[in-house]
C-alpha cells in the first residue's frame, strides 16, 4: 500500500498499528481480492464504496478521494450512495478520474452472439431479407428501449408517420386532458388505419404521438381491435391522441414490420431475440443493450409526510463520464404525477445521476453523453448542490431536471447551483426533455451555461398553474396529485387574489437565469421559448443572456406568471417572437434586434388581465419592413380584474422605450394615441458593429432620452468561460463544426 503524508488515517485501538488510506483505487482490471491501492485497486465501485463507508464509520477526519482509473465500468446496479457515506466534520467523498483518464459508468450490457438470420419473423420487410441478423438478449436483461453500437445511439425500427381525423366529443380541459373522469377511456384509445397490428408481442411494441404541440407521448400498446381499428395503450396519454390541430402525427416503433432501412434495430422480449440490420453489413463487438436508468444514486432518507427530510451530503463526482443508460417509461396510474405538462415524473429515477435527498455536493467537469435518458436530476430534498462545469450531449431526455415537492408548505428543493456547464442535443428521443428545466424549486442560479441546438427549451422555470389547484377534486390533470392539499387547507388565505393566494406554495421563486449564451432552440414540436417562466412562484429573474438564432421565440412568461424581472437580455433574431409576456412583470432594458415580432402579449385560460407591467427601457431594432415591434392575442374573452378604458397593451406602463425600424413612426404614433410611449423615441441605437456581433450602443442621445443602462455585451460574457475543461470545449466545437 502507497502512504501518503496527510493522506492516511489511523483508525482506533482495536485495529492498532493498523493504516488505511484516505485515497482508494478503482479499475476495470482490478480485482476482488486486492486492497483498493493503486498498486491493487478494486475492481467494482461496490468495493470502494464498502471501504469508504468503513472509513467514514471509523472517523476518517480527511476527504476520502475514491480514484477511477481509465475504461468502462459495468453497472448492474444502480450505485447507491447514502447517509453511511455522508462523511461530517467537512470533509467530502469524492469519486473522480484518476489524472487524465477517461473513466466510463455504462449499463450497457454487451451482446454477443450474432449470426446473420436464415429464418425471418413474420412481418419482415423484402428488403431487409439477406440484411437481418440477430441476436439473443444477454442474459440478465429483461427489457430495454435503447441499443448503442459504441459511443453511438442505433436507430430503433419505426413506421413512417400518419395523422388521424381529431376526437371532437369528448370535453377538454385547458391542459388538453379530458375534463371528466368518465372520459379517462379516450386517453387509452389510439385509432389507426393499416399502421398497427395485433402482433404475438404488443407489450414491444409503441406507438409515439404528440397530443399537444408540446408533448411527445411514448406508450406500449396492450391490445387491438381490428375490427374497430382501435388500439388501446397500456398507460393513460396525457390528452387524447391526434387531439390537436396542427401538430396531429404518430409513428410506430419497435416491431420487425418497419425493421427496413440499415442501421435500424427492434427486440422481442417474448423471445428474446434483437434483430438488427448493420449499416456496415456486419455488427460491431461493440454493441451494447441498457441495463438500468439509473447509475449512480445519493441518497438520504425522504420523510414524505413529514416537513423535513435527512439528506446525505458531502458526496462529490469528478471528471467521471455517465454513459448507456435506457430510456424513460410511462407506467400504470401515473396519471397525475407528470410534472407541468408531463414532461416527466414526479420523483422518478430516469436519470444516469440523480441526488434524492441531498445536500453539499458536486458534480465537477464530468460527461453526460449517449444515453436513452436524463443525464442528471435533483429530486424533492436537494440543496447547495453545484453542477458546473460538465459536458452534456446526446442524451435521451432531460439535461438536468430540479424537481421539489408538489405544491404545499414542504419547500426543501432550493439554492443549488448550475454554472458553466455545456449543454446540446437533449431530448434526442423524448423530444420535449429540457435542457435545464427546474419545477417546484427555488432560490437556485443558473448562470454561465452555454445551451445549443436543443429540441426545446433552455431554461424552463415552473410550477402547478393555477386553474389545477382550483380543481381539487381532479386527480388526474397535470401534476395533480403532487399536490399537497392539506398543507394548503390549513394554511391558505381565501381573501387574496387566486393567484396571490397560491403564490406560497409555488416554490419555483427568486431563481437567477443569468449570463447564459443560448442558440438553436426549439428544433421539435411546437408552442414554447428559449427560456420560459410558467406557473412558477414570484421573485425570478431572467438578467443578461444572450439569445441568438433562435427559430421560435426567446423569451416568455406563460401561463400564470407573475412577479418576473426580465432585464439585461440581448434577443437576436428570434424567427418568430423576441418575447411573450402574460402576467404581471416588468421587461426593462433588454436589447431586441431583428426579431420576427418584438413583445407579444397575451392572455390566456382562466386568467385574469391586470395592467400593471412595466415595460420600458428597451430597444426594439429591425432592418425589416414587416417586422411588428408589439402584437396581441386575445381569446374569446378577456377578463379583467380592473376594467380598464382601454385595450392591452395600453393598459402597460409602458414607456422610455427606443424603436428604429422602417415602420416605426406610425407605429409610435399609436401608441401615443392610446395614451403610452410619449417618452419614447425613434433613433438608431448605432450598434458598434453588428454584423461581427458588437452589441455596443453608441448612439448617446438614445441612451439618455430613454434611461438605458448599458451593460457588459460582449460576447464572451455569455456561456461558459473560466474553468471549463479545454477537452470538452474541443468536443463542442467538433460537433459545432460538423
Amino acid at each position: 500500500m502507497n502512504l501518503r503524508i496527510g493522506r492516511f488515517v489511523l483508525l482506533g485501538l482495536g485495529m492498532a498499528g493498523s493504516v488505511f488510506a484516505a485515497d482508494l483505487f478503482v479499475s476495470p482490471s482490478g480485482s476482488e481480492q486486492n486492497n483498493g491501492s493503486i498498486d491493487q485497486p478494486f475492481q467494482t465501485l461496490e468495493q470502494a464504496k464498502a471501504k469508504a463507508t468503513m472509513l467514514i464509520k471509523s472517523g476518517c477526519s480527511e476527504d476520502i478521494i475514491v480514484n477511477l482509473r481509465g475504461g468502462r465500468y459495468q453497472l448492474d446496479e444502480t450505485l447507491v450512495l447514502g447517509l453511511k457515506q455522508s462523511p461530517v466534520n467537512g470533509t467530502a467523498l469524492v469519486f473522480q478520474a484518476y489524472k487524465d483518464e477517461i473513466p466510463v459508468l455504462s449499463s450497457g450490457t454487451p451482446v454477443n452472439g450474432w449470426s446473420k438470420a436464415v429464418e425471418y419473423p413474420e412481418g419482415t420487410p423484402s428488403a431487409t431479407k439477406g440484411n437481418l441478423w440477430v441476436a439473443d438478449m444477454p442474459e440478465g436483461v429483461d427489457t430495454f428501449r435503447t441499443l448503442f453500437d459504441g459511443d453511438t445511439r442505433l436507430t430503433r425500427a419505426k413506421s413512417e408517420e400518419f395523422q388521424m381525423p381529431r376526437n371532437d366529443e369528448v370535453k377538454r380541459a385547458d391542459s388538453q386532458n379530458v375534463f371528466y373522469n368518465k372520459d379517462r377511456i379516450h386517453l387509452r384509445m389510439f385509432p389507426f388505419e393499416d399502421q398497427i397490428k395485433d402482433w404475438a408481442n404488443l407489450s414491444d411494441v409503441e406507438v409515439f404521438f404528440n397530443p399537444v404541440p408540446w408533448n411527445l407521448n411514448f406508450i406500449q400498446l396492450e391490445s387491438v381491435d381490428m375490427d374497430k381499428k382501435i388500439a388501446y395503450l397500456a398507460f393513460e396519454a396525457n390528452a387524447l391522441p391526434f387531439s390537436s390541430g396542427k401538430h396531429r402525427f404518430g409513428w410506430v416503433e419497435n416491431v420487425i414490420d418497419y425493421l427496413d432501412e440499415p442501421g435500424e434495430w427492434c427486440v422481442n422480449t417474448q423471445t428474446r431475440k434483437i434483430y438488427y440490420w448493420p449499416a456496415s453489413g456486419t455488427p460491431s463487438k461493440n454493441i451494447l443493450a441498457p441495463q438500468l436508468m439509473e447509475l449512480v444514486r445519493v441518497e438520504g432518507k425522504i420523510r414524505y409526510d413529514l416537513p423535513s427530510d435527512i439528506p446525505a451530503k458531502n458526496i462529490q463526482f469528478k471528471g467521471l463520464t455517465f454513459s448507456h443508460g435506457d430510456r424513460t417509461v410511462w407506467y400504470k396510474n401515473r396519471k397525475g404525477w407528470g410534472i407541468q405538462h408531463d414532461w416527466d415524473t414526479f420523483d422518478y429515477g430516469n436519470a444516469l445521476l440523480r441526488f434524492r435527498g441531498a445536500e453539499n455536493c458536486l458534480v465537477d467537469g464530468c460527461r453526460f453523453t449517449n444515453s436513452g435518458g436524463s443525464a442528471m436530476r435533483l429530486d424533492l430534498h436537494a440543496q447547495k448542490i453545484a453542477i458546473r462545469n460538465n459536458y452534456i450531449s446526446h442524451v435521451g431526455h432531460m439535461g438536468i431536471l430540479l424537481a421539489g415537492y408538489g405544491p404545499g408548505t414542504k419547500d426543501v428543493n432550493k439554492n443549488n447551483t448550475i454554472e458553466n456547464n455545456i449543454i446540446h442535443d437533449c431530448g434526442e428521443i423524448v423530444w420535449h426533455g429540457h435542457s435545464i428545466f427546474v419545477w417546484q424549486s427555488g432560490e437556485n442560479l443558473i448562470r454561465k451555461n452555454y445551451i445549443h441546438d436543443v429540441p426545446r427549451k433552455a431554461v424552463g422555470l415552473c410550477g402547478v398553474r393555477c386553474q389545477i389547484l382550483l380543481k381539487q377534486e381532479c386527480n388526474f390533470d397535470e401534476a395533480s396529485r403532487t399536490i399537497r392539499w392539506k398543507e394548503i387547507e390549513d394554511t391558505i388565505d381565501e381573501s387574496k387574489t387566486i393567484i396571490q393566494r397560491y403564490a406560497p406554495y409555488l416554490h419555483a421563486r427568486n431563481n437567477t437565469v443569468s449570463f447564459n449564451r443560448v442558440e438553436r432552440t426549439m428544433l421539435k414540436l411546437s408552442d414554447g421559448s428559449s427560456i420560459n417562466v410558467s406557473g412558477a412562484g414570484l421573485g425570478n429573474k431572467v438578467h443578461n443572456n444572450y439569445l441568438y438564432d433562435i427559430p421560435y421565440v426567446g423569451i416568455r412568461t406563460d401561463d400564470w406568471q407573475d412577479g418576473t424581472d426580465i432585464r439585461n437580455n440581448i434577443v437576436h433574431e428570434a424567427k418568430n417572437i423576441g418575447i411573450i409576456h402574460k402576467g404581471i412583470n416588468t421587461i426593462e432594458n433588454n436589447i431586441l434586434i431583428n426579431c420576427g415580432k418584438g413583445i407579444h402579449f397575451r392572455a390566456y385560460p382562466q386568467q385574469f388581465f391586470e395592467p400593471k407591467s412595466d415595460i420600458q427601457h428597451n430597444i426594439f431594432y429591425s432592418t425589416s419592413a414587416t417586422y411588428i415591434p408589439n402584437t396581441l392575442f386575445k381569446w374569446g374573452k378577456m377578463f379583467l380584474h380592473q376594467e380598464g378604458t382601454k385595450t392591452v397593451p395600453y393598459e402597460y406602463n409602458m414607456d422610455y422605450n427606443g424603436y428604429f425600424w422602417p415602420g416605426a413612426e406610425e407605429d409610435l404614433a399609436e401608441k401615443r394615441k392610446n395614451g403610452i410611449e410619449e417618452h419614447a423615441v425613434i433613433m438608431d441605437p448605432q450598434f458598434q458593429d453588428l454584423d461581427n456581433f458588437d452589441y455596443r450602443v453608441t448612439n448617446k442621445k438614445l441612451i439618455n432620452a430613454i434611461g438605458f443602462k448599458p451593460f457588459d455585451v460582449s460576447i464572451k460574457n455569455f456561456g461558459v468561460g473560466k474553468g471549463y475543461p479545454e477537452k470538452y470545449m474541443a468536443m463542442d466545437q467538433d460537433e459545432l463544426s460538423r
